[in-house]
């Protein structure tokens, strides 16, 4: 049986399936897209050509060729929202490889056993077994805190960690029925981009949400749980029954 020592923490297949997943949404359409810029580029240098000449022509042709590029790039949501979630879950890996030298091991893009769901980040180490969520927002957005609620933009907390929570209650069912004893696995939300208090954690539902980068130290923080025995067989069992989700 392959296992990854303990102590690895690399960022092999982070953002695997989002990537994945913006290709195939890019791919969508290209014919019937790159048929209708081909016919626009035509008819404009045909006009233009009509009216003064060639050269002009040609220039036409592809500026028009490119905005028409960059126009639909941009309405092309779901293309722009997969790659940019594969972008910020390649950010949180590079984060979190220097846990590497303390003994963690760091799994990426992690298939559940059943179901569609996948794991951004899996953390296994002497503080205990953490699912990381990543969340790539823009700029604009700002996580609010009123009292013990919190919103960021037209979302509330609870709609944020619903998935996270999914995810570490699956992983810690798989675990804790594979190995015999109860496995704690703990759910965090790394954020990019968007607007976060910098002094106090904010939670929703008991779950942190995090700037990206203080997830790595939050981690480490934490109170040990698991000796160096329980973070390989942990690691290893989890390599096993939760492989890569794209391969």
């Amino acid at each position: 049986m392959f296992f990854r020592p303990s102590g690895t923490a690399g960022t092999a297949g982070a953002g695997a399936s989002a990537h994945a997943q913006y290709r195939a949404k890019f791919a969508e359409g290209r014919t019937r897209r790159l048929a209708l810029r081909a016919g626009l580029v035509l008819v404009s240098a045909i006009a233009v050509w009509w009216l003064w000449n060639w050269p002009t022509a040609l220039l036409v042709a592809v500026v028009v060729g490119t905005a028409d590029t960059v126009y639909r790039w941009r309405r092309h949501e779901a293309v722009r929202t997969w790659r940019k979630g594969a972008i910020g879950e390649r950010r949180t890996a590079r984060m979190l490889r220097p846990l590497g030298r303390h003994g963690y091991t760091v799994l990426h893009d992690r298939a559940l056993p059943s179901g569609r769901a996948n794991v951004d980040h899996l953390v296994i180490g002497k503080t205990g077994v953490f699912v990381v969520d990543t969340k790539n927002w823009h700029r604009g957005k700002r996580l609010v805190r009123r009292g013990r609620s919190v919103r960021v933009g037209g979302a509330s907390g609870g709609q944020i960690v619903r998935p996270v929570l999914y995810e570490a209650g699956r992983v810690a069912d798989t675990l804790t029925r594979e190995l015999g004893r109860r496995v704690i696995v703990v759910p965090v939300v790394a954020v990019h981009g968007a607007d976060m208090p910098l002094l106090r954690v904010a939670k929703a539902s008991g779950v942190p949400l995090l700037r990206a980068s203080q997830v790595r130290g939050w981690i480490t923080r934490q109170p040990a749980t698991l000796s160096t025995a329980e973070i390989a067989e942990v690691s290893a069992t989890a390599e096993r029954l939760l492989p890569p989700y794209t391969t």
